[in-house]
């Protein structure tokens, strides 16, 4: 099977369609009363000016929000959309239908009372009524530019995919670039402090969870998964989160917030992992079972490839498969 489709059979693209009417037309000179001394549009251009409250159009963008931060949750950007993994796309596409209702239900109000909010919002504002009322649109026309639609879309890679490799390959790298915006709040949570609140366990939960089920789509995740996973079962049930647990954690908030950081030690790990089961692999064959002393003699990393060309020659083999050879030890690249 193709390396792309390996991935792409394991997703769901998830396109969200959410428009929003922006409550602003263009200003023109003479809404500003600047008579006829004006720069060219060439060489200015005077904006635009609101004609509605915005505090009013605040909930649209909030749903928005709500569905962008639904899709990421479980997903990574990816053409324009989202990549979610297929088993999480139909519990994702109930909580959009959520999402969608809530917005309807919003516009259903907005339109409602739309005259009614205009007039008291230009009675604030006496005296730019008349510029206000020049560019009022009717509810109708404003109704037909709020709108919620969202997609699920099968990706299925055709023999000319054009740069679709390079997209699917980019796929681990946004996803540690989303992490590190996660992990921002986590500096807040150790900064200054000697013990950690139990509530910033919720932040690393969230990572993980999303680092967990995307993990498929490159091998250099699972590590860090790895290492989440080490220090919560050494995170205390109850009680304070202090000492050498509550440095190891800021260690570890340190690591989430950096992509680049996080991308070299998951590559470092997964190829210390990959040099450790060659070994244990060539002691089987030659007595039948793992000889220790074997293990004990393959290479040591410290999470870190040794040079930029070694990290290259790692990324070359983070995806796809030949078809395993006589050893039934597959060779993973592009």
């Amino acid at each position: 099977m193709h390396a792309i489709q390996r991935i792409t059979d394991q997703l769901t693209l998830v396109v969200l369609a959410v428009h929003i009417w922006s409550g602003r037309k263009k200003l023109r000179p003479e809404d500003l009363k600047l008579g006829t001394d004006i720069p060219p549009e060439e060489l200015v251009s005077l904006g635009s000016k609101r004609v509605c409250n915005p505090q009013a159009l605040k909930v649209f963008h909030r749903i928005k929000k709500g569905a962008e931060r639904a899709c990421l949750t479980v997903g990574t950007r990816f053409l324009g959309g989202f990549a979610v993994p297929r088993v999480h796309a139909d519990a994702l596409a109930d909580k959009l239908q959520e999402l969608k209702a809530e917005f309807d239900e919003d516009t259903a109000l907005f339109l409602s009372g739309y005259d009614r909010a205009l007039e008291d919002w230009i009675a604030t504002l006496p005296r730019w009524e008349e510029p206000i009322r020049r560019a009022i649109e009717p509810a109708s026309a404003v109704g037909g530019r709020l709108r919620f639609g969202y997609q699920l879309i099968q990706i299925a890679p055709m023999d000319q995919s054009g740069t679709l490799e390079e997209e699917v390959r980019g796929l681990g790298d946004g996803i540690f670039a989303e992490v590190e915006q996660l992990a921002q709040e986590l500096e807040e949570s150790f900064e200054g402090k000697e013990k950690l609140h139990r509530r910033a366990l919720g932040s690393f939960r969230r990572i993980r969870e999303k680092l967990a089920c995307l993990s498929f789509v490159d091998p250099r995740i699972a590590p860090v998964v790895d290492t989440i996973d080490g220090w919560f079962s050494r995170v205390p049930v109850e009680g304070p989160i202090a000492g050498p647990i509550f440095t190891e954690g800021m260690g570890l908030a340190l690591l989430l917030s950096d992509a680049d950081t996080m991308a070299r030690h998951g590559a470092g790990q997964w190829s210390l992992r990959q040099g450790l089961a060659q070994v244990e692999l060539d002691a089987e064959n030659e007595v039948g079972v793992v000889d220790p002393r074997a293990i004990s003699k393959a290479p040591k990393s410290t999470g870190v490839p040794g040079s930029l060309a070694d990290f290259e020659a790692e990324l070359d083999a983070l995806f796809g498969t030949e078809p395993s050879g006589a050893d039934g030890v597959e060779s993973f690249y592009f």
